[in-house]
């Protein structure tokens, strides 16, 4: 039987995108590619209440948002410093290019994912 062409997702590193996303208050980060809208939306709620995600504590942290892709749906969060003075939009925080884009998110992830299963 012939494989239908589905490729394997990255998965998301969410302990990643909070710490990056700690480090730069404001600017939207890709936290990983979902195969489906639900699943990018599910996983938002839980960013920004904190529940099954403890990486975005405390609960109203973080905020998520969503984007649909021809790879399935994208899910971007952004720390949201309490001192900090008005958030940039999302647009701008992406094009200011301090954010990583897939290519470059899965280039990250798989390197993590050989380093962490080499045997020394």
């Amino acid at each position: 039987m012939k494989s239908r062409g589905l490729q394997a997702r990255p998965r998301a590193d969410h302990q990643h995108a909070a710490d990056q996303a700690r480090q730069m208050p404001g600017q939207w980060v890709l936290a990983g590619t979902y195969g489906s809208r639900a699943s990018a939306v599910s996983a938002a709620l839980q960013v920004r209440t904190g529940d099954r995600a403890p990486a975005y504590r405390p609960a109203g942290a973080y905020e998520a948002r969503t984007e649909l892709t021809q790879d399935g749906a994208d899910l971007w969060v952004r720390y949201v410093d309490p001192d900090a003075c008005k958030a940039p939009d999302f647009r701008d925080s992406i094009d200011s290019g301090l954010t990583e884009d897939l290519d470059a998110f899965s280039r990250r992830l798989d390197a993590a994912r050989t380093n962490t299963t080499r045997r020394p």
